[in-house]
């Protein structure tokens, strides 16, 4: 793979960065807790509290809080309910196709999210044929978000080293997760809930439009 300045590789993170799907995540969890459980989240409030992080999380932290029992097949049960949704409804971020193509290079995708959810998301939206076989989930390696392992694997999977790779993330665990590996992090922060992080190699941008600049000029 030939560098392309001033970096080696460019990792996405997908929900919420690629794919604008994270409130639709959320709106499925509160669909099937309100169906099978009579509470009725709020969708929203759900989607800031849990971005970024793991779902096996959120299910323990929702449970105890509202004292139910969510059963253990849950997770593939939600699992199946937001695939249809992201079927009928799952759409790219604004401007992000235009950006993958200006920034070009090596690239992939390292996500929280499950390799079959994340499948399903790059193929709905088009985006697919930009990453091909790389493609990485947490869940292949066990090591979630705000850990780096993910990145550190990203990055080995690409040959390139962790240093020489930026990050595109959205949220705080993702940031920090860059932090962690040594890695430059652009973050998108349209809707102004990526924290503070003085420790982190971080640029806010809030259009994809400004990214390719961006990363241009490192």
């Amino acid at each position: 793979m030939a560098r392309t300045p001033p970096f080696a590789a460019i990792i996405y993170d997908c929900d919420g960065t690629l794919v604008d799907s994270e409130l639709l995540n959320a709106r499925c969890m509160v669909d099937l807790i309100a169906a099978e459980h009579g509470i009725h989240l709020d969708a929203a409030a759900l989607e800031t509290e849990f971005r970024g992080g793991k779902f096996a999380d959120m299910c323990d932290t929702l449970s105890a809080r509202h004292a139910i029992d969510l059963g253990a097949d849950f997770a593939p049960r939600y699992r199946t309910y937001a695939s249809e949704v992201f079927e009928r409804e799952l759409q790219p971020i604004p401007g992000v196709q235009a950006a993958i193509e200006a920034i070009g290079g090596p690239r992939c995708v390292a996500s929280s999210g499950p390799p079959g959810k994340l499948a399903t998301a790059l193929r709905v939206t088009g985006l697919a044929p930009y990453f091909g076989a790389y493609v990485f989930s947490a869940y292949e390696i066990e090591a979630w978000k705000p850990e780096p392992d993910l990145f550190f694997h990203a990055a080995q999977a690409l040959g390139v080293e962790a240093a020489d790779c930026v990050v595109i993330e959205d949220s705080d665990a993702g940031v920090e997760a860059a932090r962690r590996a040594g890695m430059r992090v652009f973050g998108y922060d349209h809707r102004r809930t990526i924290g503070e992080h003085p420790q982190a190699d971080l640029t806010r941008f809030t259009d994809f439009a400004e990214l390719p600049g961006l990363v241009a000029r490192g």
